[in-house]
Formats: C-alpha cells, structure tokens, sequence
C-alpha cells in the first residue's frame, strides 16, 4: 500500500511541513541552515572512498518531490520514496526567480575553499531538474570548478527540453564529472527499476548492474562509486 495522503500525492510531498521557500536571501537568513547538506544518510555516507573523487566529501540537495521538476511521466510518482522520509529538508523556489541559484553558487564557492579536494553532490536526493536554465546552471558551474562534480537521476526523458540541456552538459563535461543518469529510460548510462525492462539500444547490450548497496555488497554509495562510473552503463534499483 503506498503511503501518504492521496490528494498530496496528486502534486507535492505528503510532508507539507518540512518544506522551506526560498524566494530571497532573507528567506534563506530565516531558514538558518545550508540547503547543501554533507551526507549523514548511512546510504550515501560521507567521503568517497573509492574511484576518481576519493576524498571528497559528499553533499546533497533536496528539492520538493512532485512539486518541484518532477514529471508526472516519473514511474515512482506515487511511489516515491520521499514518501518514506518525514524529516528530510525540502526546498522549493520560484522558478523564474535566480536568487536560489545565487545561494547555491555562493555555497558552492565557500565549501570548495574549505574542501581541499573538492566535493561532489548529489543531486537531487528528492525532486529534479525543473528548468532548463536550472539545469545548465548546473552545468555552467561544474565546468566553473574544476573540483566541483555532481551525480544523481532524473525522470525527464532524454528526449525532453531538460534531457537535451543535460546531455549537452555531459557531453561538454564528460559522464563522470556530470553524472545524472536517465531514470527508467532506453539508453546508455541509465538507472532503472528492476521492475521495468526497458529496450536495449540495437547492438548494445548494457549489461544491467544492481545497485551493490542494495545487495549488501557494499557499505554505501562512496565505498562503491558506479553512479558516477561511466563504464557502468545501466544500474538497476530495487523498488524502495
């Protein structure tokens, strides 16, 4: 049975009150915390351990499932496993608004003066892409700093406006610095439920890899790194 109100379901999270809005550096003062959060999720863990970003910590960011870039295509739209996270921070913005990228810019800037080796995010833990601007943005920085990369999903297909802004990222910036993988979708470099069986491209086999995390194989997702690794061509996630 999948959890949560069924009218909430229809368009944001079942947590209404973990959301924060950031629509202005005064919001972002009355909020009090950073919305680039260093991992204290035992899934994810803290420092990649193993890979081409050994020793960088791990930061992740939050956005609003559902509300925020979330296409309805996405097949975990009910079953989302934000339902299954009370406490997690949610952000949300307006998207014509450039201030919650500002913020996020100026957090950037200060972790990589802390972090000798960089960081690497994870984006999004809950929520997506919900603008092309939004997402080359993404882009725009990681090409920036050279220290910065990023990894995560999306549900957008390839084939919409903000796939086509993210494949041209990861073909400027190479897979494994801007690594988001396509959710549930016919290509290379994908990520999908072990329930869906998508189409291999023609003369390719991608040669599917269940996530180790899941399988117990591995501590978590800094001391395994396929994520991010571009010679894993598709990885397979049990449903939450």
């Amino acid at each position: 049975m999948i959890k949560g109100n069924k009218e909430l379901r229809r368009y944001t999270t079942i947590y209404p009150k973990t959301v924060t809005t950031i629509n202005s550096w005064n919001d972002y003062k009355n909020y009090g915390h950073k919305l680039l959060k260093q991992s204290n999720n035992s899934k994810l863990g803290k420092i990649i351990g193993k890979g081409a970003f050994v020793k960088k910590p791990l930061y992740s960011l939050s956005l609003v499932e559902r509300e925020m870039g979330c296409p309805k295509s996405c097949h975990h739209w009910d079953s989302c496993y934000g339902n299954n996270m009370p406490f997690a921070h949610r952000f949300k913005t307006d998207k014509r608004k450039k201030v919650f990228k500002d913020i996020l810019l100026t957090e950037i800037q200060d972790l990589l003066k802390k972090h000798k080796f960089g960081i690497h995010i994870r984006l999004h833990v809950l929520g997506d892409f919900y603008s092309s601007d939004y997402a080359w943005f993404w882009g725009h920085i990681v090409g920036r700093y050279p220290k910065l990369s990023v990894y995560g999903y999306t549900a957008h297909s390839p084939k919409s406006k903000i796939g086509h802004t993210i494949k041209v990222a990861i073909n400027m910036l190479g897979f494994d610095r801007f690594a988001i993988r396509f959710s549930n979708a016919d290509v290379e470099l994908s990520a999908n439920s072990t329930e869906y069986k998508p189409r291999l491209l023609e003369n390719v086999s991608l040669n599917p890899i269940v996530c180790p995390e899941q399988l117990d194989k591995v501590a978590n997702c800094v001391s395994c790194g396929l994520c991010w690794n571009s010679n894993a061509k598709q990885i397979l996630f049990k449903t939450h």
